[in-house]
């Protein structure tokens, strides 16, 4: 008689451990999918994040290169303008020497001395404006060389930086781009892009 009555008694102890036992292997599942689901919405956030910041380098790289340009304009007007200067100094040397040799023909040797001597010592000053204004344009062409380099970095840099922005379309289970970023090379042409900027600002000053 105890024997029966045992054995239901076994069988629900049994039921009761395999319920149990099921009950924490849903609870251990739905823990591991949250904290899947917390991962990936972490991994989600730091990608927009790294995106953001490639688009922040990309508007800033173009921002530069619009000044960059309109430093270049500015140094191709005033070049023309001391062309022009040159120009009408060598017009006045010209005419200056024409009239000093109109005038020693006509004059005694002392006058004419005196008159020469007036017209060297103009002619003197105009060739080191001459002088002058042809080194103020050597310096703006040097200048000018100095920023169409530094355009050229510019450009590269923003090509490269939108070739690194599309990295961050590809990254791995980490959160990482699969082709690896050139932070490196990003920062070696923004240093050669500052360094001719402020090279050719100091030879246009």
């Amino acid at each position: 008689m105890n024997k029966f009555v045992n054995r239901p008694l076994r069988l629900g102890g049994l039921v009761l451990l395999l319920v149990l036992s099921a009950c924490a292997g849903q609870r251990a599942e739905q823990e591991a999918l949250l904290a899947q689901q917390e991962a990936a919405a972490a991994e989600a956030q730091a990608m927009a994040e790294r995106a953001q910041q490639a688009e922040a380098a990309r508007l800033a790289a173009e921002a530069s290169e619009r000044e960059l340009r309109a430093e270049l304009e500015r140094v191709e007007r005033e070049r023309a303008e001391l062309a022009e200067a040159r120009a009408d100094a060598e017009r006045e040397a010209a005419e200056r020497a024409r009239q000093a040799a109109a005038l020693q023909a006509q004059q005694e040797a002392a006058e004419r001395a005196r008159i020469q001597e007036q017209q060297s010592a103009r002619i003197d000053a105009l060739e080191r404006q001459i002088t002058e204004a042809e080194a103020r344009i050597r310096r703006r062409e040097q200048a000018n060389a100095k920023l169409i380099e530094a355009i050229t970095a510019a450009e590269e840099l923003l090509q490269m930086l939108a070739s690194e922005q599309l990295k961050y379309e590809d990254v791995d289970a980490e959160g990482r781009t699969v082709e690896p970023l050139q932070k490196s090379l990003i920062s070696e042409l923004e240093t050669r892009k500052d360094t001719l900027v402020r090279e050719a600002q100091q030879l246009g000053n």
